[in-house]
């Protein structure tokens, strides 16, 4: 497939990406702001998950930008579904 069409649909990979994302992220973030604010007793394992939680959080609305504004190694990331998708198209 042409080099246009394969970053059409990289580009398409992340305005999906970005919606899963935010609604999982609306979701998590109430989730961790129930936990704060009732300050649960949480033992090591379950703050070391929250802890993940929050950090991919950070990173996640780092990456809910355009696909244009995305760093070619992140832009490489929706490239590998795009070329996924060009493979089953191949198989036809």
């Amino acid at each position: 497939m042409d080099e246009e069409i394969m970053e059409k649909l990289s580009e398409l990979e992340h305005e999906q990406w970005c919606e899963w994302a935010e609604v999982l992220s609306v979701e998590l973030s109430a989730l961790v702001k129930i936990i704060d604010e009732h300050n649960m007793d949480l033992n090591e394992d379950e703050r070391e998950f929250v802890f993940k939680v929050k950090d991919r959080l950070n990173r996640w609305e780092k990456l809910m930008v355009s696909y244009s504004d995305l760093p070619d190694e992140e832009k490489d990331k929706d490239r590998v579904y795009a070329h996924k998708i060009c493979a089953v198209f191949n198989q036809e």
